[in-house]
């Protein structure tokens, strides 16, 4: 199983168990899962933003979510773009809640600074660490069958315009405009998604 395939597997093992039910709707509710479900503390932080470039970030006991001050306010009510990154930022920390909580451990981290270093400063290990909670994050927030459908229904009605609808221009950011606030995330994310899923990869 290659990598991808891994985290893959972890996400929707995820997924089966905390976001069935009343959690299986869009857009995915990382918010209460973390806080309610998983019982992480959200803790309002002065300035993370300002001081670390980041909305939020896990503590370095994995027991809690750092949320800049500002950002905080935001968690249920907000300007939509602020939610959308808050809500893809919350994910890559459950990202790295589940997939690196167990190296970490492994790691005398002295304080909350040098936990910073070894998940965000420059390195292969930041590096591999950073993009493994990334796809973590996309496929949780972007499952795969929901944005294959939205594509196919798209691709129906976008034939009837053209029979060459794939090669318009800007179609693809369309479509990726359209799903963001159905999926709560940024036009980015969905079009990585596109990518990543071979649904429909960037030329």
């Amino acid at each position: 199983m290659s990598g991808m395939d891994s985290i893959w597997a972890k996400v929707e093992r995820f997924r089966g168990e905390w976001f069935a039910g009343r959690h299986a709707s869009l857009p995915v509710d990382v918010f209460t899962v973390a806080e309610l479900d998983l019982r992480l503390d959200v803790i309002p932080f002065d300035d993370l933003f300002g001081k670390y470039g980041m909305d939020a970030m896990l503590r370095q006991d994995f027991t809690g979510i750092y949320v800049d001050t500002e950002a905080y306010q935001f968690l249920e009510l907000g300007p939509v773009w602020k939610q959308k990154r808050l809500r893809f930022t919350f994910a890559h920390e459950l990202g790295h809640f589940f997939l690196h909580r167990a190296e970490a451990a492994s790691r005398d981290f002295s304080d909350f600074l040098a936990f910073f270093r070894w998940l965000h400063e420059e390195s292969s290990e930041r590096y591999r660490v950073e993009q493994e909670a990334n796809e973590f994050a996309g496929r949780l927030l972007v499952p795969r069958d929901r944005l294959e459908e939205d594509y196919e229904r798209f691709a129906v009605r976008a034939a009837e315009i053209s029979p060459q609808w794939h090669a318009l221009p800007n179609l693809r950011r369309a479509l990726a405009d359209k799903l963001s606030d159905r999926y709560g995330v940024n036009a980015q994310v969905i079009e990585v998604r596109l990518d990543r899923e071979c649904i429909w990869e960037a030329r």
